[in-house]
């Protein structure tokens, strides 16, 4: 999560795959805060129920913490969840073209 030298808001990368069981760490490089907010319409059936308890402390529905620290994370496990795609944004840089797409295979 970090702000690119021309200004931009990025997810770095913006695109991942992993496998069942894999955990993924966000970090805030700079830029902040930032925080990790999947669609609800673009999860994979099942996964709502899944990512509300992984995320653990979370400000609202499939909507992470916000991280303000630089270096400071967010982690998720990703251990027994529904295989698919999970797309999701920055709720403070949505606007700003802050989304990525994580794929569990």
């Amino acid at each position: 999560m970090l702000v690119t030298p021309d200004g931009a808001y990025v997810y770095e990368p913006d695109s991942l795959a992993i496998a069942v069981g894999d955990r993924v760490r966000w970090v805030n490089v700079s830029g902040g805060p930032h925080n990790v907010a999947f669609y609800p319409e673009k999860i994979p059936a099942g996964a709502r129920d899944f990512l509300n308890v992984r995320m653990g402390p979370r400000m609202g529905d499939l909507v992470g913490p916000l991280v303000f620290e630089p270096n400071a994370g967010y982690e998720i496990s990703f251990d027994g969840a529904p295989p698919g795609t999970y797309d999701y944004v920055c709720t403070p840089h949505e606007m700003l073209g802050m989304i990525a797409r994580l794929t569990v295979e």
